[in-house]
């Protein structure tokens, strides 16, 4: 049964209030309630009700932005937010309705024909038994690298062949919440050293990639930004089906041999 409510509604907020843990995104919206939690939960109900999808297509969408697991509810968000952001940039796209067989979430139409898929790198289960055990965990590029290639060569590869079956270049558009992420370590820098620099990476990842968009995103007193300085884009020079470099002229972007571009745009955050 499609659930008619609106998201985040009155019963909601009871049954988190009494469910939700210490610390979860949840009860944190919920002890500012009356201002950056209420900002916070007003824009992704506008961004839900402005979703193109029929509410019996996005219920599966829902269900995770009304989750009380942090993982669960990032994805979600996440997913939306990549969604506003196409949109605050002008482009053509469509979410593609989800199905019982794996494909990508988005389908962008201008300035690039071109399929997305959006995922979130969350904490992983190694630092999460690390906290559990009040122990410390150490900045490691190398791990984070190591899981990236995991997502596509494990996890995504369904989602990127369906991209190539229809003969278009496909995006993974990659959101970054792992321990360290938003904490100025500039891993985005490393990631580019490491699919276009010497060792050129992208060799070891699915020829139907075509592109990387690697994003850290923020909640500032309720409003969640992008960073446009510890973002960026990786073009696969490798790609079956290649993404002409400049389709994200508001976010650095990296091809061969890491020749660049930064952003068009001054402001070192994306505003959504």
């Amino acid at each position: 049964m499609v659930n008619k409510m609106p998201i985040f509604s009155d019963d909601w907020l009871r049954t988190a209030r009494t469910k939700s843990g210490n610390g979860s995104w949840a009860a944190v919206a919920i002890e500012t309630l009356e201002t950056t939690g209420r900002i916070y939960l007003s824009t992704l109900r506008l961004w839900f009700e402005r979703f193109p999808l029929t509410l019996k297509q996005k219920h599966q969408l829902r269900t995770r932005l009304e989750s009380l697991r942090d993982d669960e509810h990032l994805g979600g968000v996440n997913e939306l937010a990549w969604w506003a952001f196409i949109v605050r940039e002008g482009f053509t796209a469509a979410p593609l309705p989800p199905t019982t067989a794996p494909r990508p979430d988005f389908e962008l139409r201008s300035p690039a024909g071109c399929f997305v898929e959006v995922s979130t790198l969350n904490v992983s289960q190694k630092d999460r038994a690390r906290f559990g055990a009040q122990q410390g965990v150490a900045l490691d590029h190398t791990e984070t690298i190591r899981r990236v290639i995991g997502k596509l060569t494990e996890e995504k590869q369904q989602q990127l062949k369906y991209g190539a079956d229809h003969t278009k270049p496909s995006i993974l558009a990659l959101f970054d919440y792992t321990t360290w992420s938003g904490l100025g370590t500039l891993f985005s820098g490393a990631l580019g050293d490491f699919l276009l620099g010497k060792q050129l990476g992208f060799r070891s990842l699915p020829c139907e990639l075509s592109a990387i968009v690697y994003l850290e995103r923020k909640v500032f007193d309720g409003r969640i930004v992008l960073s446009r300085d510890r973002s960026g884009v990786y073009y696969n020079p490798l790609a079956l089906h290649p993404l002409s470099p400049g389709v994200f002229p508001s976010l650095n972007q990296s091809w061969l041999q890491l020749a660049s571009v930064d952003s068009t745009v001054s402001d070192h955050w994306v505003w959504l």
